[in-house]
């Protein structure tokens, strides 16, 4: 036995492989009472009341994560950022690190929580971002009744950007909040024009660029890549790539040289975007403007076609007054850049009157510069009557600036792992309404859907913004500017 107990070994059941049988032989008595009252087994065992500590733990509690915070806040709230005390109670409820964007005001609270016990309302967030565009015009008539309005107006700021949770979830990178509308946006508002869009390895549509279709109008369109008929852009250039990125080189100015995409293209690092290209930077180092060998510092003035006519035609006629048409170098033989093949056309040159001779010369030196040795190299032009004081006219060019107008693409974050040719097939493309930009499939060989393991992990925001320029902005509610009179509802961008 043990103690006032007994153990026996017993027969087990069938199902188990011992079995012990504890039996009490003999009573505790006296024993068992003493050692009940030697023992303190609860608060009650010292004198103390349970409810009386529950009261001193709850208004210590109250106290020093609530009055305390409140009375240093109303104490110090107007004070400046550099007079506050270095030591702040009230940041016990700072329930996570502030955000990177937000961390200027992160001693600020009252900025964001405007109202005690109530959650950040939008007004809070727009009575500094008053000038963040929406995603979508809601005024549109297509979307007073639609569905995905009225999902959407049941969102707030804090469904897509949550504070307090350092930079990690500062922005919602979840696909799944843009696909609650954006992979049955056809069924929920079929007067778009936009696809139905799901994980990117699986369900992304082709890419749609937008095209110039008219230069002279402005015009453009969305054409999928997929359309090689429809795929054509109307630029009003003329520029073969495949010439100039010639792996033998081309002549110029300092003899032969070998071009690369970036003599014409520059990426400032770290930029997004290539810079424009011009005249003036990239081009006239090879193509001068120069008419007349004579005075080689005058040139034409590059995208002003009837100015340039007229300096042609004044710089004649003033070439003739002060004696030009007499002197011995007035008819120099012309210097024609022509095409292999075409013959050299001469006019005769009349000397017998200083205002015909101008006249010739000038209208000369137009149809030299326009249709062969210039402006016609590159820009589609027009000779008719009228057309210009010269009768020249040129179409306007128009090269698209954003190709993807509703995507975004980081060519600095590709830059060092990739060459141009791998996305593009500019040595291949011999004329300006060529199309160069990659289809999804060659994006798809580094890029998978949200939870790819052997490509780059890609959801909507590594390519799409949801704020997006030229929406009307996401304009203050009327308490927030009843607190800021300053702001005022901002009106909605012009359509461009």
């Amino acid at each position: 036995g043990i103690g006032p107990f007994e153990v026996t070994l017993t027969e087990p059941p069938p199902d188990k492989d011992v079995a012990i049988e504890i039996e009490l032989i003999r009573p505790l008595g006296d024993d068992y009472a003493r050692l009940a009252r030697r023992s303190t087994l609860s608060l009650a065992d010292y004198g103390l009341s349970r409810r009386l500590w529950s009261w001193v733990f709850f208004l210590l509690t109250a106290g020093i994560f609530l009055a305390a915070p409140i009375l240093f806040f109303s104490r110090h709230e107007e004070q400046a950022a550099d007079k506050r005390p270095g030591f702040r109670i009230d940041t016990v409820w700072n329930s996570g690190q502030i955000s990177t964007p937000h961390r200027f005001i992160s001693d600020q609270c009252n900025t964001c929580h405007q109202k005690a016990f109530v959650r950040v309302t939008d007004g809070a967030c727009l009575s500094c971002h008053e000038r963040t565009e929406h995603h979508f015009d809601a005024a549109k008539p297509e979307l007073a009744d639609s569905t995905m309005l009225k999902e959407f107006s049941a969102r707030s700021c804090g469904s897509c950007h949550q504070e307090h949770n350092g930079d990690r979830s500062f922005t919602i990178t979840r696909q799944a909040l843009c696909l609650d509308c954006h992979n049955r946006i056809e069924n929920i508002l079929p007067q778009s024009d936009i696809r139905n869009a799901g994980n990117f390895d699986t369900a992304h549509p082709e890419f749609r660029p937008e095209l110039v279709v008219d230069s002279k109008k402005g015009a453009t369109r969305r054409v999928s890549l997929d359309d090689k008929e429809a795929l054509v852009e109307k630029s009003g250039l003329k520029f073969p790539h495949a010439k100039h990125l010639a792996r033998e080189g081309i002549r110029g100015p300092k003899g032969k040289e070998v071009l690369e995409c970036a003599n014409c293209h520059h990426l400032p690092r770290g930029a997004a975007g290539f810079l424009p290209i011009g005249m003036e930077g990239e081009c006239e180092r090879c193509h001068s403007l120069a008419f007349d060998p004579r005075r080689p510092d005058r040139a034409l003035p590059h995208g002003q076609v009837d100015n340039a006519q007229i300096l042609i035609r004044e710089f004649y006629s003033d070439f003739a007054l002060h004696g030009g048409m007499d002197d011995a170098a007035v008819s120099p033989p012309e210097i024609l850049r022509r095409r292999p093949g075409q013959r050299e056309e001469s006019t005769p040159v009349v000397r017998s009157n200083p205002k015909d001779w101008a006249d010739q010369q000038a209208q000369r030196i137009a149809d030299q510069s326009f249709g062969k040795t210039m402006c016609g190299n590159c820009h589609v032009v027009s000779n008719n009557p009228g057309a210009g004081p010269l009768n020249w006219s040129v179409i306007p060019a128009m090269v698209t600036k954003n190709w993807l107008p509703r995507g975004r693409f980081d060519h600095s974050a590709h830059q060092d792992m990739l060459q141009c040719g791998a996305c593009h097939d500019a040595e291949n493309s011999a004329k300006a309404s060529d199309v160069l930009l990659p289809k999804i499939a060659v994006c798809k060989q580094c890029h998978g859907g949200e939870d790819a393991d052997n490509k780059t992990p890609s959801t909507c925001i590594t390519c799409h913004d949801f704020h997006l320029p030229g929406r009307p902005r996401m304009t203050a509610k009327e308490e927030v500017r009843m607190m800021r009179p300053d702001i005022s509802p901002s009106p909605a961008p012009s359509s461009q």
